[in-house]
């Protein structure tokens, strides 16, 4: 099972929010319904940013999109030690 990312924007406040996903056999990916930091649901969100990144490519584009996305959630693309 492959993790992936999808960066969802939030209908109220327009944060942007990470979602793990799992990549789908045909190369769609299904988010949790939790973002990474426990705050929004999927059913919270007006639209998607990006969908199915790799880590290494959801941590650049949300590096570029900058201080929109939740520092929590983006946090998470950086970790460094052992779960």
């Amino acid at each position: 099972m492959t993790i992936v990312y999808t960066l969802k924007k939030m209908k109220d406040t327009e944060e942007l929010h990470l979602f793990e996903a799992t990549l789908n056999t045909n190369k769609t990916c299904t988010p949790k319904k939790l973002s990474i930091c426990q705050k929004t649901d999927t059913s919270d969100s007006a639209e998607n940013k990006f969908a199915c990144y790799t880590e290494s490519a959801a941590r650049k584009n949300c590096a570029e999109i900058g201080r929109q996305v939740c520092g929590t959630c983006v946090s998470h693309l950086y970790e460094s030690y052992d779960k």
